[in-house]
């Protein structure tokens, strides 16, 4: 009974796990011989890859069709054969036929489809050339160089649609092209919204890069329209990214279009209130509360040489800072510090400025002055400032031109030769209408 017992449950152990039986010859035969005929196969297809992929090393046209011979159904091979027949020009036709077969085999290489569209270039087969430059892009819609090559193909065949298309994913995704790829958009339209509409993802850098480009054409109209759609972006950038435009429609005397913009960069930049000009002060910053821009409608400054121009919260006339400005003892022209100054013609205005000297010898001090940007015509040249004086005001009236509408305060020497050594502060300069 106990044998009985134990032979049933080893058939119901075998059922559950169902084992193989090897206990006759003949089957641990069989199963030796399959064994070795599936890693003989596993050898023998590894050893044909192996030998291809060393023949494909080193690719002139011998080893690829051998590569080819051991491993046909392999793409790879096929667009290597393909291209080689192509640059030797040996036969171009053998090569569009290698082209296609690595395409058939593997569609979803954009490299091959390109390879191709090169080949029916070559043979003047624009319509083929197109469907495979579509057919690469549609095996890879997102890679940068992809689409650049379709996008100068289209660009080729006037398509400018499908071009500007293309370019947007080259701009959208590589930094290294977008200055060319903007160069090719505004040579083959020359206009700006078919560009911000079809080409440009809605980005400020991108916006940006296309305003850089248009100001380096000079392009005002077209600048102030990519200005305007940046704007309408709502998306903060930088402010000093955007003085370079300042600069072009200062140099344009497009005056207004610099005010509006400014208003407009500082709706969108809060931290560029302080420095919107006030009926109450037109000089921005007058007081140098605020740290200087170096752009825009504050204070632009340089290096200028025996000068050194610094913020000074130690002496003041006002508030907690000033502007210092120390002479080495060597001849200089002029501070290195200004502001534009939007004004209206035929108008009455008064200036006045607080300064303040220390040791200043020289037989032309310091002056301020206030011209016309554009023809350089003086309205205001104070007393020049020497010696040793405490804080002190200097008042100016004048009326501007007919057709003044922007003007420039900066500091001066006048005659500028003379050699002069001492400091000069300054605060509390005041622009005001009458």
């Amino acid at each position: 009974v106990c044998s009985h017992v134990a032979g049933a449950k080893g058939t119901l152990t075998g059922m559950d796990q169902m084992p193989i039986e090897l206990r006759s010859p003949l089957r641990k035969f069989s199963f030796a011989g399959a064994c070795f005929v599936l890693v003989g196969l596993y050898l023998h297809l590894a050893l044909r890859a192996y030998l291809a992929s060393h023949l494909a090393a080193t690719p002139d046209l011998s080893n690829l069709k051998r590569a080819i011979r051991l491993e046909p159904s392999n793409a790879e091979y096929r667009e290597l054969l393909g291209r080689s027949l192509a640059l030797s020009g040996a036969n171009l036709n053998d090569a569009i036929a290698n082209y296609r077969t690595a395409v058939h085999l593997n569609p979803y290489v954009a490299r091959y489809w390109l390879d191709l569209a090169g080949a029916y270039q070559v043979a003047g087969r624009t319509s083929e050339q197109e469907q495979s430059v579509e057919q690469a892009v549609e095996a890879d819609p997102t890679t940068p160089h992809v689409a650049w090559e379709a996008a100068n193909f289209f660009l080729v065949q006037g398509d400018q649609e499908r071009a500007l298309r293309n370019f947007r994913v080259v701009l959208a995704n590589d930094p290294e092209a977008v200055d060319s790829a903007l160069q090719l958009c505004w040579r083959a339209t020359g206009d700006a919204n078919q560009i911000l509409d079809r080409a440009l993802p809605r980005r400020p850098d991108l916006y940006l890069s296309f305003l850089r480009l248009l100001i380096s054409k000079q392009e005002v109209a077209a600048a102030e329209n990519v200005w305007n759609h940046l704007i309408a972006l709502n998306q903060e950038f930088s402010t000093k990214l955007a003085f370079p435009y300042f600069r072009f429609l200062i140099a344009k005397q497009e005056v207004a279009a610099a005010q509006t913009a400014w208003q407009q960069l500082a709706v969108l930049d809060r931290s560029l209130q302080p420095y919107l000009p006030s009926r109450e002060n037109l000089i921005v910053n007058g007081g140098f509360e605020e740290n200087l821009l170096n752009g825009g409608f504050d204070w632009w400054y340089e290096s200028k040489p025996h000068v050194i121009l610094a913020i000074d919260t130690s002496e003041f006339h006002s508030g907690t800072r000033s502007l210092s400005v120390t002479f080495d003892g060597q001849s200089a022209s002029e501070a290195g510090i200004s502001q534009f100054i939007p004004v209206k013609p035929n108008t009455d205005y008064e200036f006045s400025a607080e300064s303040r000297t220390e040791d200043i010898e020289s037989a032309s001090g310091p002056r301020f002055a206030i011209v016309d940007a554009y023809t350089n015509a003086s309205y205001v040249l104070t007393d020049d400032l020497l010696g040793t004086n405490p804080w002190r005001v200097q008042h100016a009236r004048f009326q501007t031109g007919p057709n003044t509408n922007l003007v420039l305060l900066k500091i001066v020497r006048q005659p500028a030769g003379p050699l002069i050594r001492g400091k000069l502060w300054i605060d509390d300069l005041r622009l005001v209408e009458k």
